[in-house]
This record gives C-alpha cells, sequence and structure tokens, in this order.
C-alpha cells in the first residue's frame, strides 16, 4: 500500500512541477516575443507615420539596413523609398506585390527563407497608393529560436529535477504516514500481547474452577479471585485503550473550569494513602500551596493518579512517596517523587510510548498495561504544560509536572 502511495505522490508532484514549468516555458517564450515584435512594430509605426506627414529627414534616422519603407501609387509602382539593402532589393518587387495584395493592414511576408514583417498604411493624397514598411527580422527569428532551444534544454534539465524532487518529497511526505503506519500496527501487536497474558490466565483458572464441579466456591475462590484480577485488568486496559482512540481520533475534549488545584490533587491522592500503608509504602502530601487553576479537573485528577499509582507500583516495601504542590508565579508545579530502584538513563526518553515498560530497571512486582504516562503526557500537554523526568538506578525517580495558569 505505501508503496503504491509513494507512486502516486510521486506521480502528482510531478505533474504539478511540469505543468508549472511548462506554464513558466511558454509565458516567457511568449512575453519575450510580443516584447521583440512588440518594439519593432512600434517603430514601424511611427517611421509610416512620418512618411505620410512626409517628414522624410526625420525617417531617415532609422535607416539601419533593418527598417526600410516603399512608397506607392495607385498602380503600384514604386514611387520612393528609403535606403535599401542590396541584398534586399531583389526580393523588393515580390514583397511589395505580397503586401499589397495582403488583406491585412499588418503581418509577416516569408521571401526565399527570408522573414519580414510589414505595414500597410493608406495614402490620403494618392488614392489607391500605399506606404509599406518593411523589417527584416531574421535576427529576432534567430534570437527566438536560441531562446526556444535554451528554455527547452532548461525545461529537460528542471523536469528531471523536478522529478527527482518529487521523489524526494514524496519520501518525506511518506514518513508520518510510516510511523503512524508502523505505530498502529505496533498500537494492535501490543494490545493483543496485553491481552493475550489475562485471557490466558482466565482461561486456566476457569478449566480448574469447571475440571472441579463438585468442590465449592469457597474452595476454589483462589482460582476465581485470579479471573476477577485478570478482569480488572483486562477492564482498565480496554478504558485505556477506548481513551486513547478518543485522543487520536480528536474527541477527547476537556472540560476546562476554574478550581482549586490542591483540593483536586489531595481528593485524587486520599484514596492512594491506604494502598501505600498497605504496601508498607510511607506516603507524604505536601499541599501548602493553595492554586486556583484554570483546567480540566477530572484529567488533572487523573494525572496525579496515574503518576502516584506509578510511583507505588515501583517503591518496594520501606521506601516513600511524596506528592508535593508548588506555585511559582502563573506556573504551578505538581511534583511527584519515589525512592524506588529508579529507571536507566536509555529508557528514560521513551517512558512515554504506549506500552513502553522498563521490565528490567523497575520492580518486578510492577503490573501495569504501559498506557498510563502516554495517557499523562498527553494530559500535561493538552494543558499547555511540561513534564519532566529525573532517575538515576539505585536512587528513585521524580516527575515535575509544570502547568501554565492562565488568569
Amino acid at each position: 500500500m505505501l508503496r503504491k502511495l509513494r507512486f502516486r505522490l510521486t506521480l502528482s508532484n510531478a505533474l504539478i512541477m511540469v505543468t508549472l514549468l511548462a506554464l513558466f516555458v511558454i509565458s516567457t517564450y511568449f512575453f519575450m516575443r510580443y516584447e521583440i515584435f512588440g518594439q519593432s512594430e512600434q517603430l514601424m509605426d511611427n517611421i509610416a507615420s512620418k512618411v505620410v506627414s512626409r517628414s522624410y529627414n526625420e525617417v531617415f534616422q532609422y535607416d539601419n539596413y533593418k527598417y526600410f519603407f516603399i512608397e506607392t501609387d495607385s498602380s503600384g509602382k514604386i514611387v520612393k523609398t528609403s535606403s535599401i539593402p542590396a541584398k534586399e532589393k531583389d526580393h523588393l518587387p515580390r514583397l511589395v506585390q505580397k503586401a499589397v495584395k495582403s488583406k491585412a493592414d499588418k503581418g509577416s511576408l516569408i521571401i526565399d527563407d527570408r522573414t519580414f514583417t510589414f505595414i500597410k498604411v493608406h495614402l490620403q493624397r494618392e488614392p489607391g497608393g500605399f506606404v509599406l514598411v518593411f523589417a527584416n527580422v531574421a535576427r529576432e527569428i534567430e534570437l527566438l529560436g536560441f531562446l526556444l532551444g535554451a528554455l527547452f534544454l532548461a525545461g529537460i534539465v528542471l523536469m528531471a529535477l523536478a522529478l527527482y524532487g518529487s521523489l524526494f518529497l514524496a519520501d518525506r511526505a511518506l514518513v508520518p504516514i510510516k510511523k503512524s503506519w508502523q505505530r498502529q500496527r505496533d498500537f494492535v501487536a501490543d494490545a493483543s500481547h496485553e491481552l493475550r497474558t489475562p485471557l490466558a490466565v482466565i482461561q486456566t483458572n476457569l478449566e480448574l474452577v469447571m475440571g472441579n464441579p463438585e468442590e465449592t466456591v469457597k474452595e476454589q475462590e483462589i482460582w476465581l479471585e485470579n479471573i476477577r484480577i485478570e478482569l480488572q485488568h483486562i477492564v482498565k486496559l480496554v478504558e485505556d485503550l477506548l481513551f486513547l482512540a478518543r485522543v487520536d481520533s480528536e474527541q477527547q475534549i476537556l472540560e476546562m473550569r476554574r478550581f482549586q488545584l490542591d483540593r483536586a490533587i489531595y481528593d485524587a491522592a486520599k484514596p492512594i494513602i491506604p494502598v501505600a500503608d498497605a504496601q508498607g509504602v510511607k506516603f507524604i502530601i505536601d499541599l501548602s500551596a493553595q492554586v486556583e487553576f484554570y483546567g480540566d479537573e477530572n484529567r488533572i485528577k487523573q494525572l496525579v493518579v496515574i503518576l502516584l499509582d506509578n510511583a507505588l507500583k515501583h517503591t518496594p516495601a520501606g521506601g516513600q512517596v511524596e506528592l508535593q504542590l508548588k506555585s511559582n508565579g502563573s506556573t504551578a508545579e505538581i511534583i511527584v517523587s519515589d525512592t524506588g530502584r529508579g529507571i536507566e538513563h536509555e529508557h528514560i526518553d521513551k517512558i512515554f510510548e504506549r506500552f513502553y515498560q522498563v521490565d528490567n530497571a523497575r520492580s518486578n512486582k510492577a503490573t501495569g498495561t504501559g498506557l498510563g504516562l502516554s495517557i499523562a503526557d498527553w494530559i500535561v500537554k493538552e494543558h499547555h504544560g511540561s513534564i519532566k523526568v529525573k532517575s538515576d538506578p539505585g536512587q528513585g525517580t521524580t516527575f515535575w509536572v509544570m502547568l501554565k495558569n492562565k488568569v
């Protein structure tokens, strides 16, 4: 599919560039032709008007063997001429004959492969007589031929460059598409992998329960509890997947309003207190700063829960997790730190990717979907904030969330 898309993008880009190039070449040629012949025609009109008014002295200033005029009587006999180059005298009778017989008052004539332009003016003082002004445009024709050849050669080169540029642009345009395609494939593969394990556990435990139909529910509580835990894991995974699907389709709209940020953070952290006690982890909450914030209160609570849940999962018994809120002018700062095993430096830049889990760097008791920090990153960015992490193996991890507070 990507190969066909690359071909179509290349073809469309090439057609656009070639069309623009052809328009440029054609317009350049005809513009130069108009300029060259337009100036010549204007000069011939000037000569003709001088001849008609019998200002011959003024006409002779154009006597450069390129322009020459002929005045005829009603019978077509030549009665006056300007200086005519010797090589043009042999063509003179045919030139006059063709020009007089021409129905147009101006145009071009070809005599023995020589091109002339002419202007024909009727003489009022001599009914039936004409003033004919000729110009040898061989030089102009040669110049236009050279220009056309140069434009043609330049067009071929530019077309080749346009094709190469189209290939380059198509490849550049495909980069985000390839990434999105690969990301989608990885997303499906990772989601399938995450679902496969709990489904296998559920299937195994169900087979154990169904294999002992004579036992009571109490006697099989251990298998049923395993099923319950895995179902909770699946429900959480599906909820996160649906959330991210709405994010990708831009359907996840924030409900912005003003609220007390410190109170919202405490409400989100309060249910975590008994969980920390049960795990033997000291949980410190420092919300001395009182901040009124403009944002989505529910998403900010979700952000805090994700960071605290992440910290608790990776902090062993006897460790410590601390939650702080600081205010620095128009910036609110949420800090979540733990004394867990930390994260190796090569993993820090990847922890916000979907389904990314650092199994070998964090505690083995950690279980999750690998989507929490990706959701947290989205929430922060949607509030026009930033999130940073600092961690060293054996020294714990700290997350800083900086949120700009709108007035």
